[in-house]
């Protein structure tokens, strides 16, 4: 009689740790869609008007907005330092909060040679592969 009860109660915990096992873990939450890609923090001129990003907020500007640094920018383009040198920004043109100017002519002359050095180094990885 007590090797039927003990015989009885090995299935019963058996098949609670079978149907434990088979569990599926619940379903995981799906990650939220990545934002709307944004510029990094500064100023750029675009469609004539400068558009201003701040911690991934951006905005256009509507009156002379002044930068951390003590920059300053005016909705026109036009760019006053700090040491009272002005400079106006074209199409494609970006400021850093920083202070650095960037014309969209030297963004592009960094884009072609970033892309010569890729073209480069693919070369090189491939002589030194062989």
């Amino acid at each position: 009689m007590l090797h039927r009860i003990t015989l009885v109660l090995a299935l019963v915990l058996g098949s609670l740790v079978a149907a434990q096992a088979q569990r599926r873990p619940a379903p995981r939450q799906q990650a939220a869609p990545p934002k709307a890609p944004t510029m990094k923090d500064g100023a750029i001129m675009q469609g004539g008007k400068i558009v201003i990003t701040r911690f991934g907020q951006t905005e256009t500007v509507s009156a002379e907005t002044t930068l951390p640094n003590g920059i300053k920018v005016s909705p026109d383009g036009t760019v006053t330092m700090q040491n009272g040198t002005t400079a106006l920004m074209k199409e494609g043109d970006y400021l850093s909060l920083s202070g650095r100017l960037t014309t969209a002519a030297q963004k592009a002359e960094q884009d072609s040679l970033i892309k010569v050095a890729m073209e480069a180094n693919k070369v090189k990885i491939k002589a030194k592969r062989k």
